[in-house]
This record gives structure tokens, sequence and C-alpha cells, in this order.
């Protein structure tokens, strides 16, 4: 009896080694290209599967990326944008898609300068994963991936942003953890504005209801 129970152990061990491979290998797929600079660029976004992203570390909800990669297609190399990966905003787009009619979809979340995300890092509240009440955090980088930084900390989320290029300033729509909770929901209901200076990513005063 015992000879026949240690082969299916080892059997066993095998398989479940197999299946946790398989299960790391396929956490990721590709997304669809984005150009981010048309001299250089493309912005190729890894998504989670759905799998992964139930099981793991956030709820299954919404339309995030695992990750970017910039790819130079000049010199025919990449690299990641963020070191680990984390949970992006998927970009939206502006335009439809109007393949018949020679329009390109524009995310309006770039500028000629800048790439904006809206990116959670952090499981705020600590309820073991990060999901819906977690907050976003403003990141910008160029348009080739270089300068990655915050712009906002994790004490507020941001909801939204705007740009109005032409005008050369962009508002973010942010939300307050107004009771303290360290989880963003509808509970909290104070809302704000602030202007974000295109050329320099400085922030202007809170733009309120009083």
């Amino acid at each position: 009896m015992l000879k026949m129970i240690f082969p299916c152990i080892l059997i066993l061990c095998v398989i479940t080694q197999h299946a946790n491979c398989q299960n790391t290998k396929t956490a990721h797929y590709f997304g669809e290209p984005i150009f981010t600079d048309s001299l250089s660029t493309l912005f190729i976004p890894l998504r989670y599967n759905q799998e992964f992203m139930s099981d793991n570390k956030i709820a299954f909800w919404g339309d995030y990326y695992a990750n970017l990669l910039v790819y130079d297609y000049t010199a025919d190399s990449y690299r990641k944008l963020f070191e680990k990966d984390t949970y992006i905003e998927a970009f939206k787009i502006n335009t439809p898609y109007r393949y018949n009619q020679g329009v390109n979809p524009q995310p309006k979340n770039i500028t000629r300068e800048w790439v904006f995300l809206l990116v959670k890092t952090t499981d705020y509240n600590n309820s073991g994963r990060i999901d819906e009440k977690d907050p976003s955090i403003l990141y910008a980088t160029t348009p080739k991936g270089e300068r990655l930084k915050a712009l906002t900390n994790e004490t507020e989320h941001v909801v939204s942003i705007e740009l109005f290029e032409k005008q050369g300033f962009g508002l973010i729509k942010i939300q307050r953890d107004i009771n303290n909770s360290k989880s963003f929901t509808y509970a909290d209901k104070d809302f704000y504005y602030r202007k974000i200076n295109l050329p320099d990513l400085t922030l202007g005063k809170a733009i309120e209801i009083k």
C-alpha cells in the first residue's frame, strides 16, 4: 500500500508545481500598443488575466494594466516603466475608432510633453488586497517614458484628469477621505479640483464648493 502512496504523492507534487509555473507565466498578456512619441516610442500595456486579478491582489473590477513596456522602435529596445508591477488605470480614448476614415484613436491622458497615469500602488486601508477603495495616485512621465514621478500622494484619491493642452493646463478631480477611514467610498462626498500647469507640472490651489 505504501509503495502506491508515495508515487501518487510525488506525481501530485509535480502536477502542482507545473500548475504554479503555468499560472506565473500566464499572469500577464499584451494589450494594444499606444503611440506616445510618433518618432520613436510605443507604450505596450501588460494586462493581468482574470484569474490573477480575482485570486490574488485585486478585486476583479475596472480596467487596469500591470505595467507598461516602453518600446523604442528606432533602437529595437524596451524596458518596463515601473520597476514593480502595479495597477495602472487603462488609457481612455478621446475619439472613436474610425479606421475607414483614417482616424487614429487618441488617448485623452497624453500631451506632447507628458503622459499622465492614475496608479494604485499600495493597500492603503490594509484590507489585504488593492481594490477600488484604495487611492489612485497621479503620475507623469514623458512620451519616451522618462522622468517618471508621482504628483499626488496616497492620502487623497485622484478620480480623473482633464487636459486643456492648448491653454497649457489640466484639472485634477480629487476625493478626500473625509471620515479618515483610509478607504475611499461613496461616503466620502468631499471632492475638489486642482489646476496642474503642463509646462512644469506645478499644482494650483484647491477649487472647492464653500
